[in-house]
């Protein structure tokens, strides 16, 4: 095989200083509980993945020509990895790549049946590893591997599972603590809050309790077995959030409505403690003026939560603050995300710092 150097291109902060310390190191923004080997992607999939910004470890490997046993030896590798070290590692095929489109930086070879391996940062590739003399323990050996990634990221504290994983834990064992953040990953307003609150959170701040994240958008839940939206209305989207405490009928305390995500709730020995909602504020207009008429955080929900003091419900919002829609007559309004976002962000974070940190 032919042996090809070592890439690995070195960040610097502002002031000139190489990324020595530990938090100038990219934070991998997925972990996972659920997961016991690598998760192969399409193009699509890793182009959806980089658009949104997600820190991620990825391999690229050669699916076409002689099979090369280094791949083979390295997959086994990245899998011990996924499952020891609860981290969501992902891998792709060369021929996803064509020679028009985006590549953010990866290396893609065309003369050698050897993999590379990447980390990728804010939409681009941060450093990168190509198969060769000088990183064999980092294709070979587990701890080798283990000693590259630590050089250039900090582990993940944002833990996907799955629906078995989450009931198990909350009504079958009641864990002592479980800090769960649901989402569907379709929805705009989970997708603002992802990175502009939860990311740079965890950027910032070392995490004594990592966040589980569970997407509801998946099929049996939200979606058709044929993967069709089967709307908020089906009964085991409607029984999940009833069971999971995010609706009123589910919990009087701290349910919400109908139940909304993104929701982020703490639970101890089997029982909801505390909630938070982003977002879902409803907003009418009366004599010309637009005001929230129902928020998580009113006056009587204040009484309940231990972490803020805001009161949204009831609030006034100017009128550049506010888009409007119209649909068979009817106009509805809506809270403009960059303008909720100055009101829920802290809201969210006061929950994280009370619960995570």
């Amino acid at each position: 095989m032919k042996k090809l150097l070592i890439l690995v291109p070195i960040v610097m902060s502002a002031l000139g200083i190489t990324g020595c310390k530990a938090d100038r190191k990219a934070r991998i923004t997925y972990g996972t509980l659920v997961d016991t080997e690598v998760t192969e992607l399409d193009y699509g999939a890793l182009a959806a993945k980089v658009a949104k910004k997600e820190n991620m470890l990825v391999a690229v490997w050669q699916d076409s020509g002689v099979p090369c046993g280094c791949w083979t030896t390295f997959k086994a590798i990245l899998n011990q990895y996924v499952d020891q070290y609860d981290t969501k590692i992902y891998t792709i095929a060369r021929s996803q790549f064509s020679d028009d489109s985006e590549k953010w930086g990866l290396t893609i070879l065309n003369d050698t049946s050897e993999p590379t391996f990447a980390l990728i940062k804010d939409g681009k590739k941060a450093n990168e590893y190509v198969y060769g003399n000088d990183t064999k323990p980092l294709f070979t050996t587990l701890k080798g591997l283990r000693e590259a990634v630590t050089k250039i990221a900090r582990d993940p504290q944002y833990m996907l599972v799955d629906q078995t994983y989450l009931d198990k834990a909350l009504f079958e064992n009641k864990d002592e603590k479980v800090v769960v953040h649901y989402i569907w990953n379709f929805c705009p307003d989970c997708n603002d809050c992802f990175p502009r609150v939860l990311l740079p959170y965890s950027e910032s701040h070392e995490f004594k309790t990592k966040v589980w994240v569970i997407d509801l958008g998946i099929k049996g839940l939200l979606l058709t077995e044929n993967g069709q939206w089967a709307g908020t209305g089906i009964q085991t989207y409607v029984d999940f959030l009833k069971n999971h405490h995010m609706s009123k009928d589910g919990d009087e305390t701290f349910g919400y409505d109908r139940g909304f995500v993104p929701t982020t709730q703490v639970w101890e020995n089997g029982e909801l403690k505390d909630m938070s909602v982003y977002f879902n504020d409803a907003i009418v207009k009366e004599d010309g003026k637009y005001k929230i008429s129902r928020s998580y955080y009113s006056e009587e929900r204040l009484l309940k939560l231990s972490y803020d003091s805001r009161v949204l419900q009831g609030m006034e919002i100017p009128e550049e603050e506010i888009s409007a829609s119209t649909e068979d007559g009817v106009t509805t309004y809506s809270w403009k995300a960059d303008n909720a976002a100055k009101y829920h962000q802290p809201i969210l974070e006061s929950f994280l710092a009370k619960y995570v940190i």
